[in-house]
């Protein structure tokens, strides 16, 4: 049986790694639980520079385990550091179908033509 010649992969570009990066938590951000996402975030940044990441973050060594632990218990303080270190961020927006919040100014002018 002859075997088949396979080409090596071609080069990811940094650009692409990091857009890959931030879809990818992303949908984990949406789909995932709190294990899975700190799992997640720690490949993102094993792959993205691991110990010299560590210096980066200027976290406490204990910090960054348990912010790239699958079992951690990662304070946001970590974790949004981590995203800041690999040139990401933490970002909210409103969920679709969800209603306003109280103590937003579209709650209020519902409130207030009300009554």
């Amino acid at each position: 049986m002859a075997r088949k010649k396979t080409r090596p992969a071609a080069p990811i570009s940094p650009q692409a790694r990091h857009e890959f990066a931030i879809a990818y938590l992303n949908a984990m951000l949406e789909d995932a639980g709190p294990e899975e996402l700190a799992a997640a975030l720690g490949r993102i940044a094993q792959a993205s520079g691991g110990a010299r990441l560590a210096e980066k973050v200027e976290l406490s060594a204990d910090s960054l385990y348990r912010t790239l632990c699958r079992r951690g218990n990662p304070e946001l303080r970590s974790a949004a550091a981590l995203l800041k270190a690999m040139g990401m961020r933490l970002v909210l927006e409103p969920a679709t179908g969800h209603g306003t919040c109280v103590g937003s100014p579209a709650g209020r002018d519902e409130r207030d033509s009300h009554g």
